[in-house]
């Protein structure tokens, strides 16, 4: 446990010293807010793909420690590379590579987590509250150093907690590997969705519920830089997203004991509605900062729900492929279609047209969780016990 509360301290400094600035490093480098929506869109179509092949790695191939660890030293070696002085092209495919593996750390550490939390509906959220906590702490110092030296220490920053982390995560506790039912073309993922048919539903509120979120994530800091805020206000505003985080965090598991994972999923999407309803008339960056708070904790409470519903869902032994299915979700298909619309929208008619559909996306997504997510009480999926060896006749006996 101890070691599992290090993991997430340690993805939050990592994820502070260059996550929050990405995009503005990407323009930094000479990207066009069009140009930096299609990498995004681009990165969003590749955790299609290769999201579910980490989870697969993780539950039955490498075991879900080992994989997180070869993530992680795939993220390194692709953003040493996107700091070299390259064309735009190469340094578009570096990131690319860095977000395909960086992007199985969290579902990956999740898994580990939930099978090692003896009650992960009250326990998750208050690990998972570490990472935000070291993140707006980190981020702070990150944005203060950055205005002063600029971007470039950055991606080395990255590379030197990813190395711990790698080194870390080899030695976490881990379930054995699973093996499959029926070996067939999908591996595991194939089998989560066969083993829980409703897990379909509860994706889609899911996703819906995060194109706003990932439209913020991608465009928000364009939008304070434009507002003429510089890195510290970049990374304050992060910062002060996460410190909401942290908060709703560790408040998820009482929240979910009295209402239930299904009325925190709609109250935190219809939260996040505000927040980006919000960015559509605000114009300051100090206004846009304090609205974070309001945006970190829907957040929080909507990732918890994902979370905390894979874990419901599905058994201990699919747990890689199931986080592995929300963050395909999330960060792949919902991320995809907020990128496509953030590059098409945001260069071209105005950011209150994407930050509204945000809104409008994140009041969906609160109805489709009304209907689909798991309700209050609902117990944790159990497979059936495999069939046992039948009783003897009397002719098996001899009698």
């Amino acid at each position: 446990m101890p070691r599992i509360r290090l993991l997430y301290l340690l993805h939050g400094v990592a994820v502070a010293a260059f996550g929050p600035f990405a995009s503005v490093i990407l323009a930094d480098r000479g990207f066009e807010p069009g140009a930096i929506g299609l990498v995004y869109a681009v990165t969003s179509l590749t955790y299609i793909v290769s999201i579910p092949a980490w989870g697969h790695l993780g539950d039955v191939v490498l075991g879900r420690s080992r994989a997180l660890r070869l993530a992680m030293l795939g993220a390194a070696v692709a953003l040493l590379v996107f700091a070299l002085p390259i064309g735009l092209p190469l340094l578009a495919v570096a990131y690319v590579g860095y977000a395909a593996c960086y992007g199985a750390a969290g579902p990956l550490s999740d898994a580990l987590a939930v099978n090692a939390l003896e009650d992960p509906g009250r326990q998750y959220g208050k690990v998972r509250a570490l990472l935000s906590a070291s993140f707006t702490v980190s981020a702070i110092g990150f944005g203060v150093l950055y205005g002063v030296a600029g971007y470039w220490p950055a991606p080395f920053l990255f590379v030197g907690f990813a190395l711990v982390i790698a080194w870390l995560g080899g030695g976490l506790p881990d379930l054995k590997r699973a093996k499959l039912v029926v070996q067939r073309r999908g591996g595991a993922i194939r089998e989560a969705l066969t083993l829980q048919p409703r897990l379909v539903r509860v994706l889609l509120a899911v996703g819906i519920a995060h194109v706003g979120v990932f439209a913020g994530f991608s465009f928000l800091s364009l939008r304070v830089v434009e507002l003429g805020g510089g890195p510290p206000q970049v990374a304050l505003s992060s910062a002060t997203a996460a410190a909401a985080e942290v908060v709703a965090m560790v408040a998820a598991g009482r929240i979910v004991r009295r209402v239930g994972l299904r009325t925190m999923f709609v109250g935190a999407s219809l939260l996040s509605a505000v927040a980006f309803a919000s960015w559509v008339v605000l114009t300051s960056p100090e206004a846009i900062i304090a609205s974070r708070v309001l945006s970190g904790t829907g957040y929080a409470g909507i990732f918890i729900a994902s979370v905390t519903s894979m874990q419901l869902l599905l058994p201990s032994r699919l747990q890689g492929s199931g986080q592995a299915l929300a963050s395909m979700t999330t960060a792949g298909i919902a991320a995809f279609v907020a990128n496509v619309l953030g590059g098409l929208i945001y260069g071209g008619p105005a950011h209150q047209v994407l930050f509204g559909v945000g809104a409008v996306f994140a009041i969906a997504g609160a109805i489709l969780g009304w209907l689909w997510m798991p309700r209050r009480g609902a117990k944790r999926f159990t497979e059936p016990a495999p069939p046992g060896p039948t009783s003897p006749t009397p002719s098996d006996v001899g009698a």
